[in-house]
């Protein structure tokens, strides 16, 4: 539980620092003779792709100690907002913050305002927010400040895994794979009529780019890698070990098309059957791999379905946990039209009280160490608290060409054009 001694701390630190840190980054000239030069007033414009009604009801309720002050949320949608950004910033009206997500923060990283670890310290970043969160950082300091994650989970069903006898279900992708045939049915022209879990392909598959993710991070690959001290992001998906034949990732590229292959142990899905998520929902498939924001749909589309969640399979090798997770945080712009405003919301935001009040209310798990050891009734948030701490990301530069780019790299594997280390090394050129 936060102590409030922590609490009293963290609005200090957000209170002292506001004009400090504008003064530092030179928002504001130190000499000014205004005397309410500091003093957060006026509007504040924030824009996000989370629902309007939800962030509005949010951001109303954030207190930042002064009267005459507002903040205004606009959504966007994830494939518009850079450009939408781009447009306002020529128009001379952008928003003074933005929620963003790790997969959106590279292409808009360089407009953000960063906090410099003069201000914000490294080392104090790191030990407030889990291992992901340092996905926001860069060089010259923190580029936005994490606030939630919504970690890949595995979504099962009880009835399909009881049926077949399982007192507990698989943990790692090892077992899954053993337990395919006692789960898995076919008709007697070989049609699937059961499915052990979706994987395998690129079209019907949801989160499949999610789901190579984390598997290709499990491996210890992190896809694309930041260097802080060059500030530069290098492609490094076909990368080989020293004494290694193969790239890792080329494995688990065989492994992943390997559920779609008739011929091969692991066949439990192909092209033909709807989605992944259509499929579990109506009671077909034993495993579904889904985000933890997909929790209330799934109640939603099915309230009859006897399910549960736990966390994504691992390898099972001696080694931590790891997980695919789209971190949401709240970031500063450089052109903020109303920078001391913007900074004190961007600082009440992001302290311990408001962060939690936000982690209810879309029902995900908060980054900071000291919320994720609160004590979770729901059983399913209890799981989604633990897949956090294994939650990790990517410096992705375009969502959506790298979607099509990990499909192409399956379909060029399943349709036999091309064997899985040509279309790593293929995928990896297109990523740099």
């Amino acid at each position: 539980m936060k102590s409030s001694f922590q609490t009293i701390l963290l609005v200090v630190f957000g209170a002292v620092f506001i004009g400090a840190i504008l003064i530092f980054s030179g928002l504001i000239s130190f000499g000014s003779k205004k005397a309410d030069t500091t003093t957060p007033t006026g509007t504040v414009v924030v824009w996000g792709t989370l629902p309007q009604t939800q962030m509005q009801t949010y951001l109303d309720s954030v207190d930042i100690g002064t009267g005459d002050y507002n903040m205004i949320y606009q959504e966007h949608d994830p494939s518009q907002m850079q450009q939408d950004l781009i447009l306002a910033l020529a128009n001379s009206t952008p928003p003074d913050l933005i929620f963003i997500s790790s997969e959106l923060f590279t292409q808009f990283k360089d407009r953000l305002y960063k906090i410099p670890f003069a201000v914000y310290p490294e080392r104090t970043f790191r030990d407030t927010n889990i291992d992901g969160a340092q996905i926001f950082l860069t060089k010259e300091g923190a580029a936005a400040l994490p606030l939630i994650v919504d970690p890949l989970v595995v979504y099962y069903n009880k009835d399909v895994i009881a049926k077949s006898k399982f007192v507990v279900p698989p943990v790692t992708w090892s077992n899954l794979k053993l337990s395919i045939p006692l789960l898995s049915t076919r008709d007697a022209r070989n049609k699937i009529t059961q499915s052990a879990i979706a994987l395998g392909t690129a079209s019907n598959v949801t989160h499949a780019r999610d789901i190579l993710s984390a598997l290709f991070l499990q491996t210890g690959n992190n896809i694309v890698q930041y260097d802080s001290s060059t500030d530069t992001t290098t492609a490094v998906l076909g990368a080989i070990p020293t004494g290694s034949a193969q790239a890792p990732t080329a494995q688990v590229l065989e492994f992943y098309t390997s559920f779609s292959n008739p011929a091969n142990a692991n066949y439990s899905w192909n092209s033909s059957l709807p989605s992944s998520l259509e499929y579990f929902l109506a009671g077909k498939s034993a495993f579904y791999i889904g985000r933890a924001s997909e929790l209330f749909t799934i109640q939603a589309q099915n309230p009859n379905l006897n399910f549960d969640v736990m966390e994504l399979f691992q390898t099972g090798a001696n080694t931590r946990s790891v997980t695919f997770g789209s971190f949401i945080a709240i970031g500063m712009l450089k052109n903020a039209p109303n920078p001391v405003a913007a900074y004190a919301g961007l600082t009440a935001i992001s302290n311990p009280t408001n962060v939690d009040t936000f982690s209810k209310i879309v029902s995900l798990p908060p980054v900071q160490r000291s919320l994720l050891l609160a004590r979770q009734d729901n059983p399913y948030v209890s799981v989604f608290f633990t897949a956090a701490l294994s939650a990790f990301s990517w410096p992705d530069p375009n969502p959506d060409q790298t979607n099509l780019l990990f499909k192409d790299m399956v379909t060029a594997v399943t349709s036999g054009r091309t064997d899985a280390a040509t279309a790593i090394y293929d995928a990896n050129a297109k990523l740099q």
